[in-house]
């Protein structure tokens, strides 16, 4: 239901129809926040999440790009601009090629940094920058377990990739501190989305090998997310957060 103490608050968040992304935009659509979501080519998807953050009575505006075009990461910035950005969730990622690094090419490489880390990083700078002046802000990026162990041998980009996001969190975080704008990393580990089904591991002993012996569920990491991104959290900036399991 909408509270009257957030109806002007907005949040944007990136890879919005994701099994994460999506349970985020949930989350604070259900505590009656505008939406802002980004969306690369699910159209189907988004059209359905859409109908259901209406149904919480707060606003919903809905941008295409695709982080691999710096045109289009552009436009989304120029798009987004004209509103007041209190939270920003920096969920898009990928790992785009299905490869060990011994096969990686450059290509396979900058593609995935520019979808994970050079996209979120333009794009939170300009944010970034409005919320400074005002003095309110809230920042999650979304990092992975395998920012913490390097990933598999299919995953060391992916990996990669995710820690430099994380470097992003320390840097504004001590920009941010003094004018009350937080930036936080969130680490999902194993969580059951279609994610996981695209790398080629075993689940089961993959499962075997988290301290809890099960999956995280996308509603986990959307509550630490939110807590993280709204005024709820005063205190606490500059911290990895990991929802992994016990891992």
């Amino acid at each position: 239901m909408k509270t009257d103490k957030n109806s002007q608050k907005t949040v944007l968040i990136t890879g919005i129809t994701s099994g994460i992304g999506r349970e985020i935009a949930l989350k604070y659509a259900e505590k009656g926040w505008n939406i802002l979501g980004h969306y690369c080519s699910s159209e189907e998807k988004v059209k359905e999440l859409k109908k259901i953050i209406d149904a919480y009575g707060v606003k919903c505006y809905l941008f295409k790009a695709d982080f691999l075009s710096e045109h289009e990461v552009i436009r989304l910035i120029n798009n987004v601009k004209k509103f007041r950005i209190d939270s920003l969730i920096n969920n898009a990622g990928t790992y785009v090629a299905k490869k060990h690094f011994s096969k990686l090419t450059t290509k396979d490489v900058t593609s995935t940094f520019m979808v994970n880390i050079f996209a979120p990083m333009i794009l939170t700078s300009r944010i970034f920058m409005n919320m400074k002046k005002r003095r309110f802000g809230r920042i999650v990026n979304i990092s992975s377990i395998a920012a913490k162990y390097g990933g598999s041998g299919y995953s060391l980009h992916y990996g990669c990739s995710k820690r430099a996001l994380e470097g992003i969190t320390k840097t504004l975080a001590r920009e941010g501190a003094e004018c009350n704008v937080l930036v936080n990393t969130v680490r999902p580990g194993v969580i059951d989305t279609d994610f996981h089904r695209k790398f080629p591991k075993d689940m089961r002993k993959r499962i075997a090998m988290i301290p809890l012996k099960k999956m995280g569920t996308p509603e986990d990491v959307a509550d630490i997310v939110y807590y993280l991104g709204s005024e709820k959290n005063s205190f606490i900036t500059n911290e990895i957060i990991t929802v992994a399991g016990g891992e």
